[in-house]
């Protein structure tokens, strides 16, 4: 049976739940026209009209009607085809340079709006499920539930909201809205555009954009950070001045691309006369007698040495894109290195024979010093992992430490483990006693 609301809206589905109410699309029976119907027992939901029906903007859904039955409110809003923001980075893992710079400056257009009412209206949870894109590649804010004026007025007194990793700090202490707060959380989402990486799941940080792409310009690096500071005072002040940033930012970008497109194309010229070289004797046949060497001698080489310069100047993005969830200065060992270098290196130093197809494996140990015991660290997942002497681990998983049998001295042993704190406490282990026996 078709659920009818207030005689005219018949529900075809339910859409969703946002932080203030359940969401379904309807179709006006009366003017025959898709809408969104927010459904809510709160009072955030007449808040929300309060603020909606003073606005007009683009970028902000449009209200066709408000209604209470029953002990609910509803809440009728224009009906945006597309998707979330959310959903798009969860399908491509994060969006273009040039896309996530233009969604920004149309989400500062929005914010601006909002923050140029009187009374400033602060939207206070900006997230990337709150966004959507439209079939047409704008942007809709939509979600005003927890929206605010800038003197705390909102329709409960005294209320926090926000999303952890993408509001301020200061906002779960405060209900006095400020701009800056909008300001954190537009930050957040731009790195996570641009990123993928989402600061609201493990390892709750925001690292360099060059971290995780060095192609990114790094002016766009710099409004991230501005954006996102910890202290209220030394954040952009009005979403004007992202504007402004984002203007700019290609000046240095242009370097970037610059530096990019000539390693490129060094290696494309590289590829391109290995090329001509392997063909072009082709064309005036080869002799029997040179057939495959000397013929192959010089295009092997060249191609040899087209791979190196990609592995030099182009190979280490996908390995710094493989650690991008770690500590720059810790690394998983479980994948070995590949030894594709160590191959062209032996081609080019002319010990490789044809017969000879294995290629040493190369492991990663930390450096081993008399008379201290070797121990190997894992994560959670059973990798090991090399950590840098003056580096700290922050993790969410165990930490494993493992002795392998054959460097474990061949006499009974007494292992403790001893942990210092920063503060110069000390935390030790009950005794193992373990004494090597051979299989």
């Amino acid at each position: 049976m078709k659920k009818i609301l207030f005689h005219k809206y018949e529900v075809l589905r339910p859409l969703g739940q946002g932080g203030t109410g359940k969401v379904y699309l309807v179709r006006d029976m009366h003017l025959n026209r898709l809408a969104a119907v927010k459904e809510s027992r709160d009072d955030f939901l007449q808040s929300e009209v309060e603020i909606l029906k003073k606005l007009d903007h683009p970028g902000l859904p449009g209200i066709y009607d408000c209604f209470k039955q029953g002990d609910n409110t509803f809440l009728v809003m224009e009906y945006i085809e597309g998707m979330t923001l959310r959903q798009y980075l969860n399908r491509h893992g994060k969006a273009a340079e040039r896309q996530a710079v233009r969604w920004m400056t149309e989400l500062c257009g929005i914010l601006g709006y909002l923050h140029s009412r009187s009374p400033k209206v602060i939207y206070r949870d900006l997230k990337p499920e709150n966004i959507m894109i439209r079939q047409d590649g704008r942007l809709k804010l939509i979600d005003l539930g927890t929206a605010v004026n800038d003197f705390g007025e909102n329709g409960r007194e005294g209320f926090c909201a926000g999303t952890a990793g993408y509001s301020p700090p200061e906002q779960w202490q405060e209900t006095r809205g400020d701009v800056t707060w909008d300001i954190f959380g537009a930050g957040a989402v731009f790195h996570e555009m641009l990123t993928g990486v989402s600061p609201a799941k493990p390892p709750y940080q925001r690292r360099p954009l060059w971290e995780y792409d060095r192609s990114l310009s790094k002016s766009l690096n710099k409004i991230i950070q501005i954006c996102t500071e910890r202290e209220p005072s030394r954040r952009c002040q009005s979403v004007k001045e992202i504007e402004t940033a984002l203007l700019h930012y290609r000046e240095p970008l242009s370097l970037n691309n610059m530096r990019w497109m000539l390693k490129k194309s060094l290696i494309a010229a590289a590829a391109a006369y290995t090329a001509f070289c392997f063909l072009s004797p082709l064309a005036g046949g080869i002799p029997q007698n040179q057939f495959p060497f000397p013929y192959l001698g010089k295009p092997l080489f060249l191609l040899m040495i087209t791979l190196l310069l990609y592995l030099l100047l182009l190979g280490r993005k996908g390995r710094r894109q493989l650690l991008q969830k770690r500590e720059k200065n810790i690394w998983l060992t479980e994948k070995q290195f590949s030894g594709l270098l160590s191959l062209l290196l032996f081609l080019l130093a002319g010990i490789w024979t044809p017969g000879q197809t294995e290629v040493p494996s190369f492991s990663v140990w930390a450096q081993e010093e008399q008379e201290k015991l070797w121990v190997e660290m894992r994560d959670g997942q059973w990798r090991k992992m090399l950590l840098k002497e003056d580096a700290v681990l922050k993790t969410w998983e165990p930490v494993r430490f493992e002795i392998p049998p054959g460097r474990l001295p061949d006499q009974e042993l007494s292992i403790q483990l001893l942990a210092t704190g920063k503060d110069g406490s000390t935390y030790v282990s009950r005794i193992f006693r373990v004494h090597p026996t051979p299989p």
